[in-house]
């Protein structure tokens, strides 16, 4: 931890952890993922380094997904890490 603070580095960037970021409960973007495990309109499993994402909600859509990076839409109801 103390090498990333003296790098100036974000975490996320040296370790590769997961990145969720949100704008307002209609859009989700999820950086650093590994695979989609699961997509349908009301959930998306995604498989990250160290543990899963489960977006929950109505309407769900991948609206682009990177290798790197994804973008979610819909009615965000919930989100989850196991």
């Amino acid at each position: 931890m103390q090498q990333t603070a003296a790098l100036g580095l974000p975490r996320d960037m040296v370790y590769g952890d997961v990145l969720v970021s949100f704008v307002g409960c209609g859009i989700v973007y999820v950086e650093n993922y590994r695979n989609i495990l699961f997509y349908t309109d009301a959930l998306i499993r995604i498989q990250a380094r160290t543990c899963r994402v489960i977006i929950r909600g109505t309407g769900l859509q991948i609206a682009y997904f990177t290798g790197e990076s994804m973008k979610i839409t819909g009615q965000i109801c919930a989100l989850e890490f196991s």
